[in-house]
């Protein structure tokens, strides 16, 4: 076989396949479905294609299920339904009302968009923080090989000078001595808590407790209540112009914040409310959980009956305040990291260097 023929029978046609199923994979599967039910293929038959074409062996698994529920009677939402960890609620409940509609393609091109913008704004933020925590794992590992093998190399050398240390040497060398001795226990402190903010994580009082103190941090704070701001514009202006009941929107909203229980909570009382008959922009309001803009706009769009496109033309205003959000935190986290630790190692180099200078001119 010819080295062309052996590259042509190797081409990446298809790409390799994995177990596991990511929100890329969501992604293309809502977009393959968008543009095989936009030019006229069946519902049924554009399934049996998006499974094929998967690249998520979990996925394929599923779709070829959702596509046997489909050939005995069953809607494609309920089909999905059997699926709440690969499909969100509010992704199913947009499905159901566009099958009642008969607006599948155009609600799938919309539902497409809104995956991907929050997929990329959900990228921006992890990459933002994924440096910072590296930058200063990387300074903590610096400072830990510092005091803890070259400190006590020089504190033995000059113990065996005898020579009188300076103040910052004395200290230095305290210090080391601690970390040698604490060394191990504090390095499983740090995991212990490490695994204890995790464990917190997965709770529901702990999630709450640590968003509570991340909504009152300067910065930090500004973040997350203009991350959930987009995420509620966003999902419920998606429902909303997909022809979902403003109840119906509402309690499924809660599902989409339901990592979050602060405002999970805080829309369950703003379901209540509206029930009750209250405006939607009041009871936003008494949360006081929503920005005023949010409110404001919300106001102006029941008031002249375009709530579902106000809250449209709000999502990318949040949107850009997310990314300057981002944008800050990294520059102010950054030169943060990298100014403590030039200094600790700049005075761990001079506690070590400052002894030898004066014992150098002592022998001079």
């Amino acid at each position: 076989m010819s080295f062309e023929a052996w590259c042509l029978e190797h081409s990446r046609v298809g790409s390799k396949r994995h177990k596991s199923v990511k929100l890329d994979d969501q992604v293309s599967f809502f977009q393959q479905l968008a543009t095989l039910i936009n030019s006229g293929t069946p519902l049924l038959e554009s399934i049996l294609i998006c499974a094929q074409q998967a690249q998520s062996q979990r996925l394929s698994e599923c779709l070829d299920v959702v596509a046997e529920h489909l050939m005995s009677g069953s809607s494609f939402s309920d089909a999905l339904r059997d699926y709440p960890e690969l499909f969100s609620q509010h992704w199913i409940e947009v499905i159901q009302t566009a099958e009642v509609s008969g607006q599948m393609g155009p609600v799938l091109v919309k539902l497409n968009e809104q995956i991907r913008e929050s997929r990329e704004t959900r990228r921006k933020i992890v990459s933002s923080l994924t440096y910072p925590i590296a930058l200063l794992t990387v300074a903590f590992v610096v400072v830990l090989v510092l005091l803890w093998v070259v400190v006590p190399t020089f504190t033995n050398m000059f113990r065996e000078m005898g020579s009188e240390l300076p103040g910052i040497t004395q200290f230095i060398v305290s210090l080391s001595d601690g970390v040698a001795i604490y060394g191990p226990y504090f390095i499983g402190g740090v995991i212990a808590l490490v695994a204890t903010l995790k464990y917190q994580l997965k709770r529901d009082s702990g999630r709450r407790r640590i968003g509570a103190i991340g909504l009152a941090t300067p910065l930090v704070g500004d973040l997350l209540v203009q991350t959930a701001m987009y995420r509620f514009s966003s999902n419920l202006s998606l429902m909303l112009k997909s022809g979902v009941a403003m109840l119906e929107a509402l309690g499924t909203m809660r599902s989409v914040f339901s990592s979050n229980p602060i405002y999970r909570d805080a829309i369950a009382d703003v379901e209540s409310s509206v029930m009750a008959g209250n405006p939607l922009a009041s009871a936003l309001e008494d949360s006081g959980l929503f920005t005023r803009m949010m409110t404001d706009m919300i106001r102006v769009g029941e008031a002249s009956g375009r709530l579902p496109d106000v809250l449209e033309e709000l999502t990318p205003y949040y949107r850009d305040k997310v990314n300057g959000y981002i944008a800050n935190l990294t520059k102010l986290i950054e030169p943060c990291i990298i100014s403590v630790m030039g200094v600790t190692i700049a005075v761990v180099m001079t506690s070590i260097y400052l002894p030898m200078f004066e014992m150098a001119g002592k022998v001079s």
